[in-house]
């Protein structure tokens, strides 16, 4: 039987760093928060998107709660100052209908994660039944994370920064690792980050 997952795309951050809203850095004629989406909306395993972004973001990119962006559907945190927790709740919740096996967790900063990557990872649980599913590229351990609906509970629970990596830590001994002989994907977080990505990107012929 062929498993259901979903993804829930982090974008609610503050970009206390940067200074003005990363979601709306200006990316090959999108913003980055669209481009993103455009890589995640191509991996044809996903049967449902959203992606979590602050009111006033959302309000900028001209959408409001429950309205499209992308093949995304738009949700706002659930509470204000609590972090990426907040996310993980309000995705599930939008999600929670459609009777997922699974989400994949991404996030909204990475403009050079490939579709191919997500689908990669998202085979491999699907495939193993793991419980989880975590990514290891050559640099250290990042996304996409996946969580089977087991963990669907303890992740709308968890409260914080980080909060999904506390649920790898503490089932360590169960966490399938896609190991990617490749770099990890770069958040933006600053100006340099912006700038340094944008210079090291490989343009088309």
């Amino acid at each position: 039987m062929r498993m259901r997952i979903g993804a829930v795309v982090l974008a609610a951050g503050r970009s206390e760093r940067l200074g003005r809203p990363k979601q709306l850095l200006p990316w090959d004629g999108r913003t980055l928060i669209e481009a993103v989406l455009d890589e995640v909306c191509r991996a044809p395993s996903l049967m449902a998107v959203v992606v979590v972004l602050r009111s006033e973001v959302a309000e900028q990119l001209g959408v409001q709660a429950g309205g499209s962006l992308g093949c995304a559907r738009v949700v706002l945190p659930e509470t204000e100052g609590e972090g990426c927790a907040a996310s993980y709740r309000s995705g599930l919740t939008a999600l929670r209908d459609l009777g997922l096996d699974g989400v994949a967790i991404v996030l909204g900063d990475q403009p050079e994660l490939k579709a191919e990557t997500i689908e990669r990872v998202v085979n491999v649980w699907s495939e193993s039944g793991a419980l989880l599913v975590a990514t290891r590229y050559r640099n250290g351990r990042g996304h996409p994370l996946v969580f089977g609906k087991e963990l669907f509970g303890e992740l709308e629970a968890l409260r914080g920064e980080k909060a999904a990596w506390k649920l790898v830590d503490r089932y360590r001994d169960r966490v399938l690792w896609v190991e990617l002989d490749e770099l990890m994907p770069q958040d933006i977080d600053t100006e340099e980050d912006y700038r340094a990505i944008w210079a090291g990107r490989v343009r088309p012929e």
